[in-house]
């Protein structure tokens, strides 16, 4: 499942910052990008430092979004199933390596090493989305022990979306409406394509940035063994930026 902690983070964060001056792919019609990797490893800290504070499970439940989801190993509402768990005497460790935000900041994925009490090692994913208050909430966290501990990363490596091109409204149609005041931002299409599920007999679910310039999939087989997927608009094509596959168990 997941993970380790990140008391003291040796790493040096060398964070691709938002490119605030320049245009995306210098079309006039994008945004200016305002993800912020610094943001989503600083939740991912304050995770990881609250997991070591109170408990594992505590921070677990504490710093997820109602709809969070975990793999035990078939997916599960996180909030209901850890609020039937004691903390374990000894929390994992875990230390983010790379992190990836949406154009407009309103959702990241993060991916590092983790470390449990037992002497387990491996991965873990967490897609975290920002909410009204502009704080950062997990809704999507996996992991899967390696045979060999993942390599200790010299810096911390994070990257922004490019902003997809929104087009021009139409001359005579009017302003643009206002945003309404109530409820989430609109969610728009993804800015690209992305591949079809390979499994379509399996538990396949994708969730995206509002922007459509972040997009991932989660796949749980039958046997419950798991794909993990994230794309990331660059260049004018939603590349994928990380692959990864769980045994069942």
């Amino acid at each position: 499942m997941k993970r380790p902690f990140l008391a003291v983070v040796s790493l040096s964060l060398m964070l691709a910052a938002p490119a605030f001056a320049q245009r995306a792919g210098g079309d006039p019609r994008a945004m200016t990008p305002v993800g912020n990797p610094s943001a989503l490893v600083a939740a991912e800290l304050a995770f990881a430092r609250l997991a070591q504070e109170k408990g594992q499970w505590t921070a677990f439940d504490a710093t997820a979004d109602d709809e969070a989801e975990m793999f035990v190993p078939q997916r599960t509402l996180a909030r209901p199933w850890l609020k039937k768990r004691a903390n374990p005497p000894q929390a994992v460790q875990w230390q983010a390596q790379k992190a990836w935000v949406s154009c407009d900041g309103s959702a990241g994925v993060t991916y590092g090493a983790y470390q449990a009490p037992g002497g387990e090692s491996g991965w873990f994913s967490t897609v975290w989305k920002r909410d009204r208050k502009g704080q950062y909430k997990w809704v999507l966290d996996q992991g899967a022990d390696l045979a060999s501990p993942l390599p200790a990363a010299d810096w911390l490596e994070g990257k922004v979306a490019d902003c997809p091109a929104r087009p021009r409204r139409p001359e005579g149609e009017g302003p643009t409406p206002p945003r309404p005041q109530k409820g989430p931002p609109p969610m728009r299409p993804l800015a690209g394509p992305i591949p079809p599920v390979s499994a379509p007999q399996a538990d396949n679910k994708d969730g995206q940035a509002n922007d459509g310039s972040l997009a991932w999939r989660s796949t749980v087989q039958g046997d419950g063994s798991r794909v993990w997927t994230v794309w990331m608009w660059k260049d004018g094509a939603m590349g994928e930026v990380l692959h990864l596959t769980a045994k069942a168990g």
